[in-house]
């Protein structure tokens, strides 16, 4: 809820440009490494996890908008890992054949 003196307004208008920033950031890091699951999984990780942080900060989450999004957040966060082991016993296995 934004205050009747504003304080609210400049706090989102002072956050647009990281946004904006953090948005272009993702996408250069996500469109650079194109099939790279790790990589993919990550920012997209890390995009939500940041996405979080604002509305954490608004106070009173409805219980039917935060318990998805921490799913969300649990399932990109064992997905990285898993093609993060993925890739780790390829190299293994790589390595004991050569």
């Amino acid at each position: 809820m934004i205050t009747a003196n504003g304080t609210g307004l400049r706090a989102i208008i002072g956050t647009v440009p990281a946004l904006v920033f953090y948005a272009v950031y993702f996408w250069r890091v996500f469109k650079n490494n194109p099939g790279n699951r790790v990589v993919e999984c990550g920012t997209i990780t890390v995009a939500v996890f940041l996405a979080m942080v604002p509305l954490s900060k608004l106070g009173d989450i409805p219980d039917w908008v935060w318990a998805p999004w921490i799913i969300l957040l649990l399932l990109l966060c064992f997905s990285t890992l898993f093609f993060v082991g993925q890739r780790a016993y390829r190299a293994i296995r790589r390595r004991k054949s050569a």
